[in-house]
């Protein structure tokens, strides 16, 4: 499998792709080549371009949640896919309006639209994209220090709820000797997520995780999460996004941390 970084907060040094506040990877896997995620505005096409990656060749879109600085380019994406319809992914709460402090923070686009253009597959359960590669689905939240916690509303057809994100999801990549994992936000929990992806595949060894963790400050979850990481002994370590520096430094104390930026590529076997 090869991962390219398409968005991410950071860029690489001196290859001048632009970065924002959100994520978008380009996947290679078997013979098939996925987005998953779309950034915040048009600016992942942009660097993908420059990159020479035409993402009119996916064979699908995967969501890893619906949060707008995931979602947000899927109308420019619209625009450069007028002629295909690929496959979309994605939990059946991704594409629901949902706010914080009456700002829309959810995706920009109605999924009655979304049919029109692409084929929808919304799903609760793992979803093979290939034989190795598996969209996990909702993730159990089940490790005790993950406790889940509300960001703001979603509405359903049942009327307005705390939102609970239960559609944070990742991929997971099952390799020659182990897993490789590719995270959105880990809302759901980066533990969380390890050990389903550990139940879903059937293997135990983590060897590389790419992605943010939602993790900010140095408390006791924090903490907690970084001792759960290294017992896991993971050789390719790749935080990113939503994951800050104070944590990612205390994160390389215990298990050693690699640089993320757009343009970053990893070929993982």
């Amino acid at each position: 499998m090869r991962v390219t970084v398409l968005m991410d907060n950071h860029t690489d040094i001196d290859v001048y792709y632009l970065g924002e506040p959100a994520v978008s990877y380009w996947i290679e896997a078997e013979g098939k080549s996925f987005l998953f995620d779309v950034g915040y505005s048009s600016a992942f096409l942009k660097n993908a371009r420059d990159m020479l990656i035409d993402v009119t060749q996916a064979d699908g879109i995967v969501f890893s949640h619906g949060h707008n600085d995931h979602t947000g380019g899927i109308i420019p994406l619209m625009d450069v896919c007028r002629d295909v319809k690929p496959q979309m992914v994605c939990h059946p709460h991704t594409l629901l309006p949902r706010s914080l402090d009456r700002l829309d923070i959810g995706s920009p686009m109605d999924k009655k639209i979304l049919r029109q253009k692409f084929s929808l597959l919304e799903t609760k359960e793992p979803y093979w994209l290939t034989d190795k590669l598996v969209f996990l689905g909702e993730i159990p939240r089940e490790v005790a220090f993950e406790k889940p916690y509300p960001i703001g509303s979603l509405e359903t057809e049942q009327g307005t709820i705390p939102d609970m994100i239960l559609d944070d999801t990742a991929l997971a990549y099952s390799g020659e000797d182990g897993i490789y994992i590719i995270t959105g936000c880990s809302h759901a929990g980066i533990c969380n997520i390890i050990s389903y992806a550990k139940k879903v595949l059937c293997k135990d060894k983590i060897l590389g995780i790419l992605g943010g963790f939602h993790l900010f400050d140095l408390d006791q979850r924090t903490q907690q999460t970084i001792s759960f990481i290294a017992k896991e002994k993971v050789q390719g370590l790749y935080p990113c996004h939503c994951t800050s520096f104070r944590v990612r430094a205390a994160l390389n104390n215990q298990s050693p941390v690699e640089e993320v930026g757009v343009g970053l590529r990893l070929n993982w076997e």
